[in-house]
């Protein structure tokens, strides 16, 4: 099972409720949205998702094990934690919470020099990434001068590049304009045809 969440609700500082009383399970292949309007709990359940933040109420597994902050994220040089990290990513709602590096190629490739890969590996990696994705064009530009759509692309790239299993997308599609929508729809089509079976959660 990647996730299964039982009877989770989260509260945030002062009581204020994103979400009640959450069931759901999602099997290792599966593709599944999340639908509701703004301020319904979306982005928070992707962040309990991606072990950001953990459910105030219930209970909350993640690749065959349980999810909380003590077993989670506050033992040293935990092997679970680390593996949990490169198998599922969150691409951000906002793009540029996820941008620092002087160039696209950096930025995309700033997650696979982590892993220990030789530099010819990276750059491979990276190139095929960026065709995928279909933002070669842009590998020399500052992310930080790239429009919405286009930012949204790179963080993507920047996901893909550690070659996760399941994907968090925070509404992918959600810049405004419909050149910038478009765009990350033919991103995510690349994905899809790129042969490997990911698991997407998506709102």
């Amino acid at each position: 099972m990647i996730f299964d969440l039982m009877n989770v609700s989260y509260s945030y500082v002062g009581g204020i409720n994103a979400l009640k009383d959450i069931s759901f399970k999602v099997s290792p292949g599966e593709q599944i949205s999340i639908i509701g309007s703004n301020g319904s709990g979306k982005s928070t359940l992707l962040t309990i998702l991606d072990g950001l933040i953990y459910p105030t109420v219930g209970e909350f597994y993640a690749l065959d094990n349980k999810i909380t902050e003590d077993v989670f994220d506050t033992i040293k040089d935990n092997a679970f934690r680390s593996y949990f990290r490169t198998r599922v990513r969150l691409v951000f709602q906002n793009s540029d919470v996820q941008l620092f590096s002087p160039t696209v190629f950096e930025e995309i490739a700033f997650g696979p020099l982590q892993l220990n890969l030789t530099p010819e590996e990276v750059k491979t990696r990276v190139l095929e990434v960026m065709e995928m994705i279909g933002i070669t064009k842009l590998k020399d530009r500052s992310p930080h001068t790239l429009s919405g759509g286009e930012k949204k692309n790179v963080c993507i790239a920047t996901v893909l590049a550690n070659d996760p299993d399941v994907l968090l997308l925070d509404e992918p599609t959600a810049e405004p304009g419909p050149e910038n929508s478009a765009m990350a729809d033919k991103a995510i089509t690349g994905v899809r045809d790129s042969g490997k079976n990911y698991n997407y959660c998506h709102s």
